[in-house]
């Protein structure tokens, strides 16, 4: 940018009063071990240079069938009247989160045997995840891994690849950008593979990061030429990063301007789908990029105003109320450029989740309770939480895609660390709003245990959990299944829709669901549970996933 160049399988969710739950020691987050394989045993996720991804073929590309995603993107809901924080909109200023999860080269597929790894788990507050990397000496072109495409699209998060175009201070070479352009006929060959790529592995769009200067008014025009044939001849999105204009110099805006403006709307031509403005934004610039936007039929909310928090996390400045403003409309979205500062920095996985937690819902580890005084109040804060749990059955274990033993219906079959978000459940949307007329519980994570359908309960308290919509049958509970575990979905008694959250029910043994139009009460006695067959994501081997799945059976 700008400034410079650049399986937990067997995991419990647990809640003790006034305590966490401790965690055993782990790596350190920032030094991730090398992988070490067998050769060509190990398939990498894929890059190319333009030139490069011309001969790709994924009928002849080995690793090709490891790297597809075949979970498809997930419908999601949004309720204003679930929202955690009253402060939260729904339906204005999005995040759109760009993350570097793995280096560009020898990068694994599917996952590896270390669990030091960005299991990133706040999903319910991102629009759209960016796959972030490319460089001069690797590649320009990066495909996401099929592991992070599985847990985005379970989420109903959008995923894009990035192509990368350097400063020449950093290795990047005007040809580059030329050789991406280049045409044949009516066709631009290098267009055609990014869309090839994003269908074949599953994927939604591309992250244009042009930073190469030398270029003129033909090379920028052309550039938009090829995103613009794209668009029209495929699903496969674009989001423009904020640096070619259209005299094809590298001149940072900030904002929406003439000079940038025709990379996201070209007069009746969609050039793409967003736009990451830098990160020098001001007010008066996000109030002429809204009005701008609106002159060219776009949304201010297709603009994301970055942020630069690789350095420094959760200590960035950032200008909170210009971008949502109290008691008005959100001027514009926000850009998150590496949020996953919180591995990084951290000292171990425990240090890792406090520090996510900090970021996304605020110091108070709770998206109901933000202070917006602070320097960084968490995105919780100002951004309605969303839920993809919007039909039955729903399945959750908790299990964050990353641990230290592997379960099969219970049974502990393999030990040691391991990552692999394809096999991430839905996280709960709200990490965590506690309900409590006593002393509160602290919600956790445990790597230690395997808890098979156990129900965690305390009177009087009882954390929130999922957020859904689900259409449900009108005939007697005691047929209605759903699958959760508890604290999860918990289908109404009405015969349309049930929307609401989930908790813990403050009397073991019973669900508590709380909705816009009630609140219910189900029995969950021990005859109801029952393990469920275990399976594994579509190009993964079989394996458990956590341990053991419960449908759940309401009683009368």
């Amino acid at each position: 940018m700008s400034r410079r160049l650049p399986l937990l399988l067997g995991a419990a969710l647990v809640t003790t009063a006034l305590g966490v739950v401790p965690t055993a020691a782990q790596a350190t987050p920032g030094a991730a071990a090398p992988v070490v394989a067998a050769p060509g045993n190990q398939p990498y996720a894929s890059y190319w240079y333009p030139s490069s991804i011309l001969d790709w073929d994924p009928a002849t590309d080995p690793d090709a069938r490891f790297n597809r995603s075949r979970v498809p993107l997930q419908p999601r809901t949004s309720d204003p009247a679930l929202a955690a924080n009253p402060n939260a909109r729904a339906g204005e200023g999005k995040i759109a989160s760009l993350v570097s999860f793995a280096p560009t080269s020898n990068n694994p597929s599917q996952g590896s045997a270390d669990p030091n790894y960005y299991a990133f788990g706040y999903w319910q507050y991102v629009d759209k995840l960016v796959f972030w990397g490319g460089s001069a000496g690797e590649g320009l072109i990066l495909a996401p891994n099929p592991t992070v495409i599985d847990a985005a699209h379970r989420n109903g998060v959008k995923v894009y690849g990035t192509v990368f175009f350097p400063p020449t201070a950093y290795g990047g070479r005007l040809q580059w950008v030329r050789d991406f352009v280049q045409k044949s006929g009516d066709r631009y060959p290098v267009a055609d593979k990014l869309v090839q790529a994003a269908q074949y592995y599953g994927f939604d769009g591309w992250f244009v990061n042009q930073e190469t200067g030398g270029g003129d008014s033909d090379l920028a025009t052309d550039v938009r030429k090829l995103m613009q044939y794209t668009e029209a001849k495929s699903g496969t999105e674009f989001m423009w990063y904020d640096a070619m204009t259209t005299t094809g110099a590298v001149d940072w805006q900030n904002a929406l301007t003439p000079a940038n403006s025709p990379f996201l709307q070209d007069g009746p031509k969609r050039t793409a789908d967003s736009m990451f403005l830098n990160f020098g934004w001001t007010s008066d610039g996000l109030d002429s990029s809204r009005t701008l936007a609106r002159q060219l039929g776009r949304s201010e909310y297709e603009l994301y105003s970055g942020a630069d928090t690789e350095a420094n996390g959760y200590n960035t400045s950032v200008d909170w109320n210009t971008l949502f403003p109290s008691g008005q409309p959100h001027t514009a979205s926000l850009g998150l450029y590496r949020p996953e500062w919180t591995w990084k920095s951290a000292t171990d996985r425990a240090d890792f989740y406090a520090r996510d937690a900090r970021y996304w819902v605020g110091a108070n580890n709770d998206p109901s309770d933000t202070d917006l005084s602070s320097s960084w109040p968490g995105l919780a804060g100002y951004v309605a939480e969303s839920s993809p749990i919007t039909a039955k059955p729903f399945v959750t274990n908790f299990d964050t895609g990353q641990g230290d033993f592997y379960n099969a219906a219970g049974v502990r079959v393999a030990t040691g660390g391991w990552n692999n978000l394809s096999l991430q459940d839905v996280p709960p949307t709200y990490r965590w709003v506690v309900d409590s007329s006593g002393s509160k519980l602290s919600p956790s994570i445990d790597f230690r245990r395997f808890l098979p359908g156990r129900l965690l309960a305390a009177a009087d308290r009882h954390p929130g959990l999922h957020q859904h919509r689900a259409a449900l049958p009108d005939q007697p509970a005691s047929r209605r299944e759903h699958q959760a575990r508890p604290g999860g979905q918990v289908p109404g008694r009405r015969p349309d829709q049930a929307q609401g959250r989930g908790f813990l029910h403050r009397h073991p043994g019973q669900l508590h669901h709380r909705g816009r139009r009630g609140q219910h009460r189900h029995r969950l006695g021990a005859a109801h549970a029952r393990p469920l067959p275990v399976r594994g994501p579509d190009h993964l081997p079989a394996r458990a996933a956590g341990g053991r799945f419960f449908r759940i059976e309401p009683g009368v």
